[in-house]
C-alpha cells in the first residue's frame, strides 16, 4: 500500500519484491535502494512503533521515496509513502496509536516487582 496526500493506494509491486530471494532483510532493503532514517517509537521498549526507510535515489526514485515498517514484538507489516508529506500524516496519524501504546505498557510495568531501575522504579520508590 502506499499513501499519496491522505489516501492509500495499492501499488503495482512491491518495491523489495525482486529482492526477496536475498532471504534477509537488511540485504534486501539495501538492494532496493532503501537505507534505514528513522525510528518513531523505542524500538523493541515499546509494543509498537515505525522503523522508516528512505529510498537513496537522488533525484526522486521511480517507486517510493519512504518505507514505513509498522511493527510490534511480533508481526510488521511494510507501507509506503511517496513524498515527506505523506509520511509526515501518516506519522501524525500513527502518533496516538504509538504514544497510547507506550503509556500503557509503562502503566502495567509498575506493578512489576522484579523493575528496580528506571522509570518505573523511580515512580515506584517514590510512592513507597
Amino acid at each position: 500500500m502506499l499513501t499519496t496526500d491522505g489516501t492509500w493506494v495499492q501499488l503495482d509491486t512491491d518495491p523489495l519484491k525482486p529482492f526477496e530471494e536475498l532471504d534477509d532483510w537488511d540485504k534486501g532493503t539495501h538492494a532496493a535502494g532503501y537505507h534505514r532514517w528513522s525510528i518513531f517509537g523505542c524500538k523493541d521498549e515499546n509494543p509498537l512503533w515505525l522503523e522508516i526507510y528512505r529510498h537513496r535515489a537522488n533525484p526522486e526514485p521511480d517507486g517510493p521515496l519512504f518505507m514505513v515498517v509498522v511493527t510490534n514484538s511480533d508481526y510488521y507489516e511494510v507501507v509506503y509513502a511517496e513524498s515527506l508529506p505523506a509520511l509526515m500524516d501518516m506519522q501524525s496519524r500513527w502518533a496516538p496509536a504509538i504514544q497510547a501504546g507506550a503509556v500503557t505498557d509503562l502503566l502495567g510495568r509498575l506493578d512489576d516487582t522484579q523493575t528496580k531501575h528506571g522509570f518505573a522504579g523511580l515512580v515506584r520508590s517514590a510512592l513507597t
